[in-house]
């Protein structure tokens, strides 16, 4: 049978008096069959090529996608990570922390508790209320902690300050840390800072309700507090005793108080957004960085469909 079509290679339309086989171009002499072969070869590598491309810069968007988004959060994390050391502004500051803590003698006898299956012995040294700002507390969870564990008698240290100290936002420039058990605090210029009017607390309580929420207090918190200055010592080494400090303008290891808690009260909260933002942010550059590591290692399960 004639080949009726142009020539897929020189484009001549063959004519019925050309000479030669129906099967080659009298123009070019090419097999009609092996120029079609090769045009047909050339369109669907064209199209795979195409395809590849298409797929590479879906690829190439997803990947950037996943990087700005990990870069994102990761800076939200930052951010909002300081937002949760701020300190409240004077004019957000209730008025019952301008109290100074009222101590009063003890009629209690020594008693003991129990707590995560150990017993303890406490000797009650006087009655105790405190309000103030938390401006820091250790964390018994953290790295940097090497004393304390999830099983430590000891709650929480909360170092907060009161009075004339915060009628002024003359505290927000002080800088404040936590080791172990202790507060430290500093700052570059004179400023009107009482240092009696801060004090560092050891918090335990066989109260549940009240342990969790001395647990969930954060830096900004305003609180009040309640129970007893103590003594204590755990009942398999009685010899050993940590003591509570009785007066507020005392320094150094002995100085702070050991409060054993029995009503406990954040009355007000300054960075609860700050504290949900950062938490949000910690599982969506977790989330991310997993997403961007599959696509790494299982390319195949992030593959599109063919248009």
């Amino acid at each position: 049978m004639a080949f009726n079509q142009p020539c897929p290679k020189c484009r001549y339309q063959r004519k019925t008096s050309d000479p030669g086989p129906d099967w080659q171009c009298p123009a070019c002499g090419i097999a009609y069959a092996k120029a079609m072969g090769v045009n047909q070869s050339l369109k669907t590598s064209g199209r795979h090529t195409y395809e590849i491309k298409n797929q590479f810069q879906k690829r190439n968007t997803l990947d950037w996608l996943l990087t700005g988004f990990i870069i994102l959060s990761f800076l939200i994390l930052i951010g909002s990570w300081l937002s949760t050391k701020q300190l409240p502004l004077s004019n957000d500051i209730v008025s019952e922390m301008l109290n100074e803590p009222v101590q009063t003698p003890t009629r209690e006898k020594p008693f003991d508790f129990y707590y995560r299956k150990k017993q303890y012995l406490v000797k009650p040294v006087a009655n105790y209320e405190l309000w103030g700002v938390v401006v820091t507390h250790n964390n018994i969870t953290g790295m940097t902690d090497i004393t304390h564990t999830e099983d430590s008698v000891d709650l929480k240290d909360l170092c907060v300050v009161w009075g004339d100290n915060i009628k002024a936002n003359h505290y927000r420039e002080v800088s404040y840390s936590s080791g172990d058990f202790t507060c430290f605090f500093s700052y570059q210029r004179p400023l009107q800072f009482n240092h009696s009017q801060l004090s560092n607390n050891h918090l335990l309580s066989d109260n549940k309700q009240v342990r969790d929420l001395i647990r969930g207090t954060n830096i900004g918190d305003q609180i009040y507090l309640k129970g007893m200055l103590v003594n204590y010592a755990p009942a398999s080494n009685p010899q050993w005793v940590r003591r509570s400090s009785t007066i507020r303008n005392d320094a150094g290891k002995r100085a702070c108080e050991v409060v054993f808690v029995n009503d406990f009260e954040i009355i007000k909260s300054s960075n609860d957004t700050a504290h949900w933002i950062f938490s949000l942010s910690i599982w969506s550059l977790i989330i991310s960085l997993l997403l961007k590591l599959a696509s790494i290692a299982f390319p195949n399960l992030f593959q599109f469909g063919r248009n």
